[in-house]
């Protein structure tokens, strides 16, 4: 099975974190929205499609890669990392645009993580110690469960 995950983890390397958590359970190729460009998405089973949330929504890089996306039937998961727990709201942009592209999202991963973004700097951040080892441990069981449901699904 092949695995693509286009994700980026700018601030703090927290999504990214996630992400090799995932690859050490499942073979996952990681690569960032400019790597994505130059690979044919069509190789891969799944897709995934993950970063930080800024300002209440994914990297803007991910949105637009994602909305460059052809209206090709395809199976995808979404994952974020987020100081806040708004986890639905967060991911409601990146997921609406993989439905309109004519993806079927197989899941969704969040988790807290540390954030240090703006005033939070001075404090030292939120979450410390985010994401943990069960944040790693519970992405390894979702990337598996990605998988099954994908399994499920092409088998009918």
């Amino acid at each position: 099975m092949n695995i693509l995950l286009v994700v980026e983890s700018k601030h703090l390397g927290n999504t990214l974190k996630i992400s090799k958590a995932m690859s050490e359970s499942v073979p996952v190729t990681i690569v960032n929205t400019q790597e994505a460009k130059e690979l044919s998405l069509s190789d891969y089973d799944i897709v995934g499609f993950g970063s930080g949330i800024y300002m209440g929504k994914h990297d803007k890089r991910i949105l637009k890669f994602a909305q460059g996306l052809s209206h090709n039937e395809a199976y995808t998961f979404v994952i974020s990392t987020s100081g806040s727990a708004d986890f639905d709201d967060n991911n409601k942009a990146l997921i609406d645009i993989l439905i309109k592209k004519n993806k079927t999202v197989l899941g969704v991963f969040s988790c807290k993580a540390l954030d240090k973004f703006t005033f939070l700097k001075l404090i030292g951040g939120v979450n410390k110690g985010l994401p943990s080892e069960n944040d790693y441990k519970n992405a390894q069981a979702f990337i598996q469960n990605v998988i099954s449901k994908y399994n499920n699904t092409t088998s009918i």
